[in-house]
């Protein structure tokens, strides 16, 4: 096969310089080992040729295998034994022409031979270097021989063109540059819904039927590619249907030239990646919940570190009895802070899943607490009520979840009401009869208790409705909304058993209804880490108590807390220490509290530390961020307790007397 006009000079045209041989000339800057490691392992055919003998100075294993040459065989040879005879002459006459401008990097097309006789044509580029102290040139080769071969039997007629046009799913056109007309296969036209007589093939029918946004990116870059002497056009931009929705499409086009090289035609072939698109994008915001979910972790970690000391100084501040005025700004204090705490964990539900317990739930507190802080939080002009009925079934449910579908169906509800209007917490006892039954998958006959968030804002309009618990479906601007708030909602209520119903109304607003089963029989018993202690509830009676904690607010507000009850402490600022101070006073500590994320020893490595010098001693564990219980996990068979972070003095004393072995 013959070769084509050469391209020397600039490599931002025709034939593109390719990455490889950019990061190989990087490499050859910073280092020799990395500068083998690239060149060995590039894909690419690659050698270094003497500036003057034309000699092979350096050769890869991707040249080896395409040209058939040992590398022995080729640093015996020079560049004259690659090719062929009619293209040596060719090749002196090129170089002759680059004499004057050695340093310039050039590019050209070849027909380079096999050892085996074989020809092929090939793409090379080629770089000016200095190769073990002489000059010499880098290039690069790729075979083309296979794509030549596609293009020339893409050289159809019309007729046959137009076949292939009707059996391909992508829209085929061909762009007439003289009477700038473009035809259209029968593709296009199932694709977008136009009717051939609806679409003019004016090119300025197809210009105007891009979206406003991307319509002069596109066309400059399809004029540049027929101008610039381009051989081929991509691009992605957005396509009106002729319902006005919008596609995204991938539009790829040929430029064909006649034997003069003058442009005459472009084909080419627009593709619908609408869904490949949104399923990209979701993957993509997927990721980003994955990284904020990441990031929530270290900060709930962090903030449960700075809460706990604020829990604990309250509480003993309170302890001392000041003024009524005093203890008033103390409760406040203490209320936000257990605010925070919750916000935090709400934080860690929504961004990595959170497992929590199942227990049985009084689903009438969590209202009143999602009422008072919408009315605390929302704008003003928001109003909020409830009602709340008396006698509300018993539920067993993760009450922090729960807490977060109140919280998401209470956000949407504000965002529906930018200028003010009313918001109704509601729960109920109902009975769920087999008929509404149907209407949900997940939905069982029986008791159930009905939650209710209702607003009197703008509404969902109705071709929406179906489509609101899809994840990362939104209607509000980018950076306002993740698409995530109601797929979460109803993710939750599901895996509770439950199932939701909407209705809306541009007139007086949404409805969400969200049932879920009840047991009216359970009793809904007080955990005992939160049973309340008086100051003088279970006072230690000397007990030493080792606490192994990297913050030194908490540690020291702990050890505080503990010795105004009686109790004798011992300090340690990470586990190393921890172990070697239980080392030397193993015989007097009855229980070590310890924190999971510490440097320089963990807590899983301090608590199997701690087991192998005394496999009876008792542990708490307190972290302030454990996803799904994977710590507590780890060590479950070594502690005695696990104390999340913050805690209060009344979760702490009753962590100490579970560890000591003492009721709590």
């Amino acid at each position: 096969m013959s070769a084509t006009t050469d391209h020397p000079g600039d490599l931002s045209g025709n034939l593109a310089l390719p990455r490889d041989s950019a990061a190989l000339l990087a490499a050859l800057r910073d280092s020799e080992d990395a500068y083998r490691r690239l060149f060995d392992f590039t894909p690419l055919p690659m050698w270094v040729r003497d500036g003057d003998t034309f000699r092979f100075l350096d050769i890869n294993h991707a040249a080896i295998e395409a040209y058939g040459y040992t590398r022995e065989e080729f640093l015996a040879m020079t560049v004259h034994g690659i090719r062929p005879p009619e293209e040596r002459e060719r090749l002196r006459a090129y170089l002759s022409r680059q004499a004057p401008s050695p340093a310039n990097a050039y590019s050209g097309r070849w027909t380079h031979r096999r050892k085996n006789g074989t020809l092929m044509t090939v793409e090379t580029w080629s770089h000016i270097l200095v190769f073990r102290g002489r000059p010499a040139r880098l290039i690069i080769a790729r075979d083309i021989t296979a794509q030549l071969h596609a293009e020339v039997e893409a050289q159809v007629g019309r007729e046959r063109f137009q076949l292939i046009a009707a059996a391909t799913s992508d829209a085929v056109w061909d762009w007439d540059f003289e009477a700038n007309t473009l035809w259209w296969g029968e593709s296009f036209y199932k694709q977008f819904g136009y009717h051939p007589n609806e679409f003019s093939d004016a090119f300025s029918a197809w210009s105007d039927a891009l979206h406003p946004e991307d319509r002069e990116r596109v066309t400059r870059s399809l004029h540049a590619a027929r101008d610039e002497n381009r051989e081929f056009w991509r691009e992605q931009y957005r396509f009106r249907r002729k319902d006005g929705t919008y596609a995204t499409v991938l539009d790829r086009g040929r430029v064909v030239r006649d034997a003069a090289g003058v442009p005459h035609r472009m084909v080419g072939g627009m593709t619908d990646i609408t869904e490949q698109s949104r399923l990209q994008s979701q993957y993509l915001r997927a990721q980003r919940m994955e990284s904020i979910g990441t990031l929530a972790g270290g900060i709930a970690h962090d903030l449960n570190n700075l809460l706990t000391p604020i829990l604990l100084a309250t509480e003993l501040a309170q302890m001392h009895h000041p003024s009524a005025e005093i203890r008033r700004y103390l409760g406040t204090i203490e209320t936000s802070a257990r605010r925070g705490a919750d916000l935090v964990r709400q934080v860690l539900t929504f961004a990595r899943g959170v497992e929590g317990k199942r227990v049985p739930v009084q689903i009438g507190q969590l209202v009143h607490s999602a009422a008072r802080f919408a009315s605390e939080t929302f704008p003003r002009p928001i109003r909020v009520r409830t009602a709340i009925s008396e006698g509300l079934w018993p539920i067993s449910a993760d009450a922090t979840q729960l807490n977060q579908v109140l919280l998401n169906l209470a956000s949407n509800a504000r965002d529906a009401m930018p200028d003010g209007g009313q918001l109704l917490f509601a729960a109920d006892n109902a009975e769920v009869d087999a008929t509404l039954a149907a209407t949900a998958p997940s939905a069982r006959p029986g008791p159930h208790v009905v939650l209710v968030v209702s607003d009197t804002g703008i509404g969902i309009p109705p071709e929406h409705l179906e489509r609101i618990f899809e994840p990362f479906f939104t209607t509000k601007e980018v950076g306002k909304g993740t698409g995530l708030g109601l797929p979460t909602v109803h993710a939750i209520v599901r895996e509770h058993g439950g199932f939701i119903t909407v209705q809306s109304d541009a007139r007086t607003g949404s409805v969400f209804k969200v049932h879920l089963p009840a047991q009216p029989g359970i009793e809904i018993p007080v955990p005992p880490e939160f049973a309340r202690f008086s100051p003088s509830a279970r006072p230690g009676d000397g007990e030493t108590i080792l606490i192994i904690d990297d913050e030194p607010a908490l540690r020291d507000l702990t050890r505080y807390t503990l010795e105004s009850r009686g109790f004798t402490v011992l300090t340690a600022v990470d586990g190393a220490e921890g172990v070697a101070v239980f080392a030397q006073n193993r015989e007097k500590i009855a229980l070590v509290i310890t924190g999971m994320a510490m440097p320089v020893m963990d807590g899983a490595a301090t608590i199997s530390a701690l087991h192998r010098i005394d496999p009876r001693l008792p542990i708490v564990a307190t972290s302030g961020h454990d996803p799904c219980g994977r710590m507590t996990r780890s060590v479950r068979g070594e502690i005695r307790h696990f104390l999340a972070k913050p805690f209060s003095t009344d979760q702490l004393l009753a962590a100490v007397a579970r560890g000591l072995g003492a009721a709590g």
